[in-house]
C-alpha cells in the first residue's frame, strides 16, 4: 500500500514540478524573444530617425557608413507611390520577388515580422518627410532575424534539455521526498495497527471471562445465587474492567479526532486536590499507606473540573497500586512561579525501570504486564493523563530511580485571569 502511494506521490510531485518548470521556461523564452525583438526594433527606429533628419535618402545612406560607430546590418528598400520597388541599399540585397513581400504600401506602415525564403525578417516601413526626384515616398527598413532565430533555437534546445533533466531529477527527488514524507505516516499507521491489535486483545480477555463464567452458571440452573456468587463476582469484576476499558478507548479516540472537548472554568484546585486525596485515603489506610498533603491555599487553576479530577485519579491510583504496605504517598500543590502552577505526586513504591521510562505514555504499554493485569491496569491511564495535561497547555514529567519510588510532576500555565484573581484576593485579605 505504501509503495503504491509513494509512487503516486512521486509522479504527482514530478508533474507539478514539470508544470512549474514548463511555465517558467515559457515565460523565459517569451521574455528573451521580446527583448531580442525590442533591441532589433530600437536599431530600426534609430535608423528611421537618421533617415528623417536627412534631406535626401542618398545622404542618409552615405551617413550610414561615415560614423565611427558600427551600424546594424540593415537593408533599405525604396518604394514609389504605387508601391513599386525603386532601389535597394545595399544593391541586390534581395531578389525582386522576395523584396516585394516586404511591401511598401501605406497600409503596411509600421514594424512587422515577415517570412521569406525560409527566413524571418523584421520590417519597418516609414514615409519620407522630404520630396525627391526619384518619386520615393516610403522606405522599408529590413533586418534579418537570423541571429535572433539562432539564439532562440539554442535557448529552446537548452530549455528542452532542462525539462528532460528536470523530469528525471523530479522523479528521483520525488521518490526520496515521498519516502521521507511517508515515514511519520507509516509510523502512525503502525501505531494504529498495534493499538487496534492491543485493544482487541484487551477487550477479548474480559469478554471471554464473562462468557466462560456465564456458561458455567447456566450448566447448573438448579444452583442458587448464593452458590454461584463467586462466579457472579468474577463477571461483575470483568464487566467493570470492560466498561472502564471502553471508556478509556472512547476518550483516546475522541482526543485523536479532536472531538474530546475541554470546558475550562476557574477551579479552586486546592479544594479539588483535597477532595480527590480524601477519596483515596480510606483505601490507602487499609493497605497501611500514608497520604501526606502539602497544598498551598488558595490555589486556583483555569481548567476543566472533570478532566482535572480524572487526571488526579489516574496518577493517585497508579501510586496506590505500586506502593507497598507501610509506604507513603505525598501530594504537593503550589505556585512554582508567577506563570506556572505545579502538582507533584510522589510515592515510595517499586519505581519504574529505566528502560520503561521512555514508553510509559504509550498506549497499552506495561512494564510488568502480568502484575498490571492482576491489578486491573490497562496501560491507557498515563496516555489519557498526558492528553489532559497537554489539552490544558501544560506538561507531565515522570521521575523514577529503580526501587526509590516514582515522582509525577504536573505543570500548568497560569492564565492572566487566575493571576488577577489571586492578586485581588490577596489585597482583600490584607485589608
Amino acid at each position: 500500500m505504501f509503495n503504491s502511494t509513494r509512487r503516486r506521490l512521486a509522479l504527482l510531485n514530478a508533474a507539478v514540478f514539470l508544470l512549474v518548470l514548463a511555465v517558467l521556461s515559457y515565460l523565459l523564452y517569451a521574455h528573451m524573444r521580446n527583448r531580442l525583438l525590442h533591441e532589433t526594433d530600437e536599431s530600426m527606429k534609430q535608423a528611421n530617425t537618421r533617415l528623417q533628419s536627412a534631406h535626401h535618402y542618398s545622404d542618409m545612406l552615405q551617413n550610414e557608413g561615415s560614423d565611427s560607430e558600427p551600424r546594424e546590418k540593415l537593408t533599405y528598400l525604396m518604394w514609389d507611390a504605387k508601391g513599386k520597388l525603386v532601389s535597394q541599399s545595399p544593391p541586390s540585397s534581395f531578389e525582386k520577388q522576395t523584396a516585394e513581400r516586404f511591401g511598401g504600401s501605406p497600409g503596411k506602415v509600421g514594424i512587422r515580422t515577415v517570412s521569406a525564403g525560409g527566413n524571418h525578417y523584421r520590417v519597418m516601413t516609414v514615409s519620407l518627410s522630404f520630396s525627391n526626384p526619384e518619386g520615393i515616398v516610403s522606405v522599408g527598413i529590413v533586418k534579418s532575424l537570423g541571429d535572433v532565430d539562432r539564439t532562440l533555437q539554442l535557448l529552446l534546445t537548452d530549455i528542452i534539455a532542462a525539462l528532460v533533466a528536470g523530469g528525471i531529477f523530479s522523479i528521483v527527488a520525488g521518490m526520496f521526498l515521498s519516502g521521507r514524507a511517508l515515514i511519520p505516516i507509516r509510523r502512525s499507521w503502525d501505531k494504529q495497527q498495534r493499538f487496534v491489535t492491543d485493544a482487541s486483545h484487551e477487550l477479548r480477555t474480559p469478554a471471554a471471562v464473562i462468557h466462560a463464567q456465564t456458561e458455567l452458571i447456566l450448566q447448573h440452573p438448579e444452583h442458587s445465587v448464593e452458590h454461584e456468587s463467586p462466579r457472579i463476582a468474577v463477571i461483575l469484576k470483568e464487566s467493570r474492567r470492560l466498561g472502564k476499558l471502553v471508556d478509556d478507548l472512547l476518550t483516546l479516540a475522541r482526543s485523536d479526532s479532536n472531538q474530546a472537548q475541554i470546558h475550562p472554568s476557574r477551579l479552586s484546585l486546592d479544594s479539588v486536590l483535597l477532595e480527590v486525596t480524601e477519596s483515596f485515603r480510606l483505601l490507602a489506610a487499609s493497605k497501611g499507606i500514608a497520604i501526606v498533603t502539602e497544598i498551598e491555599r488558595p490555589l486556583a487553576l483555569w481548567g476543566d473540573d472533570g478532566r482535572i479530577r480524572q487526571l488526579l485519579v489516574i496518577v493517585l491510583d497508579n501510586a496506590l497500586k505500586y506502593t507497598p504496605e507501610a509506604g507513603e504517598i505525598r501530594v504537593a500543590g503550589r505556585y512554582a512561579s508567577s506563570y506556572t502552577l505545579s502538582i507533584v505526586i510522589s510515592d515510595t513504591g517499586c519505581g519504574i525501570a529505566e528502560e520503561d521510562l521512555p514508553h510509559v505514555f504509550e498506549r497499552f504499554y506495561r512494564g510488568d504486564k502480568s502484575r498490571s493485569r492482576t491489578q486491573g491496569g490497562t496501560g491507557l491511564g498515563l496516555s489519557i493523563a498526558r492528553w489532559i495535561v497537554e489539552a490544558h497547555g501544560g506538561s507531565i514529567r515522570i521521575h523514577s530511580k529503580g526501587t526509590e519510588g516514582t515522582q509525577v510532576e504536573l505543570l500548568f500555565p497560569r492564565k492572566a485571569r487566575e493571576i488577577a484573581s489571586r492578586e485581588s484576593g490577596s489585597r482583600r485579605s490584607m485589608t
